[in-house]
């Protein structure tokens, strides 16, 4: 990597990661709230704006990483907008989908690069790789979603067996599978949904091994 790229990166995330982590928790674990109507739902997608505009601060390494995260904010920010006051709007919940997807994907990828080009523990580097893991499960939600939203059915709610499944229940699955948890009653049906959860499960492990393999390895050398 191109040492002067490595200091933009680490100029850029150090000191605001702890503010991304911080939103990415909460519109991770705060979405019950969407479930009290179109003002709470509102709320959210203003809580879900502010990490947008974070994240777009922590991609401020690379110009192009900016306006790639500004642009694909953007578009999610509006078309939520429009689901927030027309939730039958599926047209607007598909671009919510595909705008995420790509946004959540630049901000693993920046965190992740951040963690390979640091050469010390501190606590930005714990705070990035908790946000991290945390983007990790919020990515496969809008790749869930849109699975779902092209092949209805691909998932069944147990509890709710002949209801679709919304995005909400997509968080919580997407965290089960992460961390292998499996509670078992939202299961993927089609074979490309078992295909996606067997990965993002693969994903969580891999991460769990990786990263805390990396951050030992930082310790060492600074031990010696």
């Amino acid at each position: 990597m191109n040492p002067q790229s490595n200091l933009a990166l680490e100029h850029a995330v150090r000191g605001k990661v702890i503010y991304l982590l911080a939103l990415v928790a909460l519109v991770q674990f705060a979405y019950p709230i969407t479930a009290y109507g179109t003002a709470a739902l509102v709320i959210y997608e203003i809580l879900y704006a502010s990490m947008i505009v974070v994240g777009v601060i922590v991609g401020r390494d690379s110009k192009v990483h900016m306006l790639f995260l500004a642009g694909s904010g953007l578009v999610y920010f509006a078309a939520s907008l429009v689901y927030a006051v027309n939730p039958v709007a599926t047209w607007a919940v598909l671009i919510t989908y595909l705008a995420l997807i790509p946004y959540l994907l630049m901000l693993v990828s920046i965190l992740g690069r951040f963690l390979i080009v640091v050469k010390t523990i501190t606590r930005d580097v714990l705070y990035a790789a908790v946000a991290l893991y945390l983007l990790i499960g919020a990515a496969f939600v809008p790749v869930y979603g849109l699975l779902d939203l092209l092949q209805p059915g691909s998932f069944r709610d147990a509890s709710f067996p002949d209801a679709p499944v919304m995005w909400q229940q997509l968080i919580y699955y997407s965290y089960t599978s992460l961390t292998s948890t499996g509670y078992g009653e939202i299961l993927p049906v089609s074979w490309w949904a078992r295909s996606l959860a067997n990965l993002e499960m693969i994903a969580g492990v891999l991460f769990i091994t990786v990263v805390m393999s990396r951050l030992v390895a930082l310790y060492s050398s600074e031990k010696e």
